[in-house]
């Protein structure tokens, strides 16, 4: 059986952001493209989202140190990437933003587990005022928050409303780390650190023009389902209506159970 070929791709945008994107299994290689794009493009931050199945964290996070020892960075594993080509299943991604367009700051927050709410505010804080020496001000005009967290935490809802209490009205977008659906380990990656049971919050100021927004992929019905039993420490939704939630589920949009 021949082995079809590997897709890899650079792709520069007008707002001086460059793309890279490869499905081989070569952490060394990408991060050797990624040193020659940043050099190229004078990248000041990347952010790194890969597929666990192509590349390990610690692979990835090793290659970096090593061909790409002062470019700062941030991402997470997942369970698909956005790349150029689409939505894609089993590849890394790196987006590289410029120093002359682009001011960045960021901080991993660990153990997210034995952390308090006041100790993540506290990072935004302190990440406020890093970004207002390097740009002169850290008001909402010209910037945006980025937040990864483990996505097997159990804590987004609440790390999440800590962080946007931290920003006042700057606004946040991000989303959670994942391991391709197997819901067993999650990683994120920043500055040569490698962890999970954490977040990475990124502060970016930049005179580009922006514009937050969000879709939804639910359609709406006119079915109501009540949550009557759940475990809201571990997001689980045990019934709805006082029935099986798979079940009642499966029945409200017209499928059965052993599909979903």
């Amino acid at each position: 059986m021949r082995r079809r070929q590997l897709a890899s791709s650079s792709t520069r945008y007008a707002s001086g952001l460059s793309a890279l994107t490869t499905d081989e299994p070569d952490p060394n290689a990408f991060a050797q493209a990624i040193a020659a794009e940043a050099a190229t493009v004078d990248a000041g931050f990347a952010l790194l989202f890969f597929s666990q199945s192509l590349v390990e964290a610690d692979g990835l996070s090793r290659a970096l140190k090593l061909h790409a020892p002062s470019l700062a960075y941030a991402g997470c594993s997942t369970a698909g990437e956005i790349t150029p080509q689409g939505l894609e299943e089993g590849h890394i991604v790196a987006l590289l933003l410029p120093s002359a367009s682009f001011s960045i700051v960021s901080t991993m927050v660990e153990n997210l587990s034995s952390s308090g709410m006041d100790r993540i505010t506290g990072e935004v804080a302190a990440l406020r005022r890093l970004l207002r020496g390097r740009v002169g001000h850290d008001r909402s005009k010209g910037i945006f928050a980025l937040c990864f967290i483990d996505g097997l935490s159990h804590a987004e809802e609440a790390v999440t409303s800590a962080i946007h209490w931290g920003l006042d009205d700057i606004p946040l977008i991000g989303g959670s780390a994942g391991d391709d659906l197997k819901f067993e380990t999650t990683r994120l990656i920043a500055n040569g650190k490698v962890a999970s049971d954490s977040a990475i919050i990124v502060l970016v100021a930049t005179e580009i023009p922006f514009h937050v927004f969000k879709t939804d992929n639910f359609i709406p019905t006119d079915e109501k389902l009540v949550v009557t039993a759940s475990d809201p420490d571990r997001r689980i939704v045990r019934e709805f209506n006082a029935t099986n939630a798979a079940e009642e589920y499966a029945a409200s949009v017209g499928i059965v159970p052993q599909t979903l």
